[in-house]
């Protein structure tokens, strides 16, 4: 029986049109609500659930009913339910309103209830279908920065941005980049080959190597030349003070990225995210941890993300996580010729000779702390131009040869 406080189905349909077939992206054949043996039903199609999203619309649905109850919560459904006021009432509760999400491959919800909706019941409906419409939801660029990540355009990277390294750039086109540009070919084979096809192409590459030896730069190379966003991730934009969401955060980030339609996701410093399971572990860096394992598996992942890890540390990493990466790829430090390299890159004016020269002197350096060391030069010339009041002209090659020597007598940059 209806209460007083229900609203018609007409008027009902009212207020549902008005909102949903204003929206293309949950309207037309994607809406339905009907009234049939009884029962309000409600149905659309949301874009792919995520964790943060489900969350909110949980939320949304307690700040309106007081008595609810979560009836399924398991991956591709999670059913809530209203209780009734009295629970010993012997009113069947499967009557009363309910939310059921479902995302096992087309995501869709469908609210019912017996009888007519009440207003309220109403206002919750529309306002977890605003969460799917809003800008924020539906930007999955401007949800992953509120997750603290970048969404860098690697557009105009190019390889003479790391000086040598033919070996490591060999590794990088033929196990990421032919894949990505090839994926046809891969797959094919796999179909006469596999008794059950499925991918062989890597998913997940372990970058291993010091500080400012170009892991980073690397990464933004290949997001350029496959032409897909680059998605970096820093360890503490992850991790949060509350318990469960920095595996939440994680989750939704790779949740995103397939949204995104693919994107070369770079964990920076994997080692702090998910170290080994043999030391002492900190329950919410264990949930972290098998979030990672499960999305670098395959699991709750369309497969459109190719995952690099980036790591200075890579006997800290749990052995299962190293498991899960298809490659490792060693980034050393530079070798005298390459340094030498980098050395022309940031001074051009010097000569070969003298490059040499700087090489030999810096052996142990990285590409990065080259750098540093030519931006010294740079600052403690300018300084000598200024005060002697000179014309512009370019550090002299002492500059950069004293500059090494402060670099490696101080951790302080000037």
């Amino acid at each position: 029986m209806n209460s007083p406080n229900n609203i018609s189905f007409d008027k009902a349909r009212e207020q549902f049109e008005k909102i949903f077939c204003q929206d293309s992206s949950i309207s037309g054949d994607k809406f339905s609500f009907d009234f049939q043996k009884g029962q309000s039903r409600v149905k659309f199609s949301i874009p792919p659930l995520t964790d943060s999203i489900l969350f909110e619309s949980i939320t949304v649905i307690k700040s309106h009913i007081d008595n609810i109850r979560i009836v399924t919560f398991e991956d591709g459904h999670y059913s809530i339910q209203a209780l009734n006021k009295n629970i010993f009432n012997a009113e069947n509760i499967t009557k009363n309103f309910k939310i059921d999400f479902f995302s096992l491959i087309n995501s869709y919800l469908e609210i019912t209830k017996e009888g007519n909706f009440t207003q309220e019941e109403i206002n919750v409906i529309l306002k977890i279908a605003s969460l799917f419409n809003s800008d924020l939801s539906f930007n999955p660029t401007e949800k992953l920065k509120g997750l603290g990540a970048s969404v860098i355009d690697g557009r105009g990277c190019n390889w003479d941005q790391i000086a040598g390294y033919k070996e490591v750039k060999k590794k990088i086109k033929e196990t990421i980049l032919m894949p990505l540009s090839n994926p046809e070919i891969y797959d094919s084979i796999t179909r006469i080959t596999r008794v059950k096809p499925e991918s062989n192409r890597p998913s997940a590459i372990l970058f291993e190597g010091p500080p400012g030896v170009g892991k980073t730069t690397a990464a933004r190379i290949i997001a350029g030349e496959a032409n897909i966003p680059l998605v970096y991730i820093p360890v503490e934009s992850i991790m949060s003070k509350w318990y469960g969401q920095s595996s939440q955060n994680l989750s939704e980030i790779f949740d995103l990225c397939d949204i995104m339609g693919g994107a070369i996701l770079f964990l920076d410093e994997i080692d702090s995210l998910a170290g080994s399971r043999e030391q002492n572990m900190f329950e919410a860096t264990r949930r972290v941890l098998s979030v990672l394992l499960r999305k670098l598996d395959g699991i709750d992942s369309s497969g459109k993300t190719i995952t690099i890890g980036a790591t200075n540390r890579l006997t800290d990493l749990d052995s299962a996580l190293i498991s899960r990466f298809d490659q490792i790829i060693k980034f050393p430090f530079p070798e005298k010729d390459e340094r030498a390299s980098i050395f022309k890159t940031y001074a051009k004016h010097l000569d070969e000779e003298t490059c040499l020269v700087l090489a030999e002197r810096s052996e142990g350096m990285s590409g990065r702390n080259i750098k540093d060391v030519c931006e010294m030069a740079e600052r403690r010339w300018a300084r000598k131009l200024i005060i002697r009041n000179s014309e512009v002209t370019p550090p002299e090659p002492d500059y950069y040869r004293h500059s090494i020597q402060i670099w490696k007598n101080s951790s302080v940059t000037l």
